[in-house]
């Protein structure tokens, strides 16, 4: 009995993550992607994809993209928008500085997670974007 609970638990975890970030695809570096943007998407906004506000269709993906760009402080956790005035605070840009960096984080963790794999960016241009997010940064 032992064994046939512990062989049946990796498979449904598979499922579970498969449903949950892979949208029913199989594993594949595009799902890589997929998982790495929405773990981007919770970081950035504070929530999961299971959080009760995601329901009728609505989920954490479409809940930034609708966002974008003019409602983006609508959508970035608090915690970090309270943290990221201190530092807008000691630059004369702070808000274009600050914007710009949420803006350019949630719109790399959306071309992650687009439903489409083809559509996807890769990791190697996720890379890319991210240290060039870091390299505009006017503060350390």
């Amino acid at each position: 009995m032992v064994s046939s609970i512990s062989a049946r638990r990796p498979q449904q975890l598979y499922m579970l993550r498969n449903n949950e970030y892979g949208g029913g695809s199989h594993v594949s570096t595009s799902g890589d992607v997929y998982s790495y943007g929405v773990l981007l998407l919770e970081m950035l906004t504070g929530k999961s994809p299971t959080d009760p506000m995601f329901n009728n269709g609505l989920n954490i993906i479409n809940y930034v993209e609708n966002n974008l760009p003019d409602n983006i402080f609508h959508v970035v956790d608090a915690y970090l928008q309270e943290e990221s005035e201190g530092l807008a605070q000691a630059y004369t840009e702070e808000q274009n500085a600050v914007y710009q960096c949420f803006l350019s984080l949630l719109k790399v963790a959306v071309s992650c997670a687009l439903q489409d794999p083809s559509e996807r960016i890769s990791m190697r241009e996720v890379s890319k974007k991210l240290n060039g997010i870091k390299m505009s940064l006017p503060f350390e």
